[in-house]
């Protein structure tokens, strides 16, 4: 019995050390693909991540990190379901709790996202990312007052937040303080540089400005927009579009809708956008008024309309 015994207890020891071993071999690749990650290279980083599983499906980091390298190329849910193993396997870890979050609010489901931050804020208060999740769930439910808060509060936490400046900005604009919001924009800009060439911070300045009927600085921060906005922001072009077509730019309108029609044509609102600027552009070559002569000319009483 007791070498029996002894035999099971080894066994057991070579499994758990295999299985220690085994895990710090993918942690080590989670640490690449992590760097690798940062430096985008999401092909290799999936590649490291893919291969530190297929060492230990045990280990958090590496569910994350392959998480995140689904989700950017599209593949969103198997990327939520990585990310729920991810926040399992950690305890709940925060970070993961959030980025699980914002995941679910993309894919459009507000309250599980709502909850994410919520059970985040329930353990610290003081959580940035949280709050400005809980922003982005009220944003998109278009309740401005309480996301406006929920964003305030990530601020007075961390003031060095790019992307909840640019939502506190754009909350602003909606809800009719056009000044405010450059304000804000400037203010961004102060701390980030690299805000002034960001084509969301741009497309938000020119519609700003469009507020103000400050029609050709408008037009010329949406052009900006519209050569560096990625075609991936769909939302974001169709926004431009109508910005760059209210304020009369149709040309450079018409040039941001051919880069998006050309991988969104079945898009409904895409469609639209081409007929509201095929009626704006038909509507400028309509013919003038007619007019009448003052006497009879070759014959006749009257003549018709001149054409363009």
């Amino acid at each position: 019995m007791l070498v029996v015994l002894a035999i099971h207890s080894g066994c057991r020891n070579f499994v758990q050390r295999k299985s220690n071993s085994q895990l710090v071999a993918a942690r080590q690749l989670s640490l690449r693909g992590a760097d690798a990650l940062q430096r985008s290279r999401t092909h290799d980083a999936e590649l490291l991540f893919s291969e530190a599983l297929r060492n230990s499906p045990l280990d958090e980091r590496a569910h994350w990190g392959y998480a995140s390298t689904l989700w950017k190329r599209g593949d969103q849910q198997r990327a939520v379901e990585h990310m729920r193993e991810a926040v399992r396997l950690s305890g709940r870890n925060p970070e993961f709790v959030v980025r699980l979050g914002e995941m679910n609010l993309e894919m459009g489901a507000r309250k599980e996202a709502y909850q994410d931050a919520i059970s985040v804020l329930s353990i610290n208060r003081n959580h940035a990312e949280a709050w400005a999740l809980v922003g982005d769930t009220h944003q998109a439910e278009r309740d401005w007052p309480a996301a406006h808060e929920a964003y305030e509060r990530a601020l007075l936490i961390r003031s060095d937040f790019p992307r909840v400046q640019l939502a506190r900005a754009e909350i602003l604009r909606h809800t009719g303080r056009p000044q405010s919001a450059l304000a804000a924009l400037d203010r961004m800009t102060d701390l980030h540089t690299a805000a002034s060439t960001d084509p969301e911070a741009l497309l938000v300045r020119g519609m700003a400005l469009a507020d103000l009927n400050r029609n050709a600085e408008a037009a010329e921060s949406l052009a900006l927009a519209s050569e560096k906005m990625p075609n991936s922001l769909i939302d974001k072009q169709i926004q431009l579009v109508h910005a760059q077509h209210r304020i009369g730019e149709l040309v450079p309108a018409r040039m941001t809708l051919g880069r998006l029609i050309a991988s969104n044509t079945s898009n409904p609102e895409v469609q639209r956008l081409q007929s509201m600027l095929d009626m704006s552009f038909a509507h400028l070559s309509e013919p003038s008024e007619p007019f009448r002569m003052a006497g009879p000319v070759l014959g006749t009483d009257t003549i018709g309309p001149l054409r363009r």
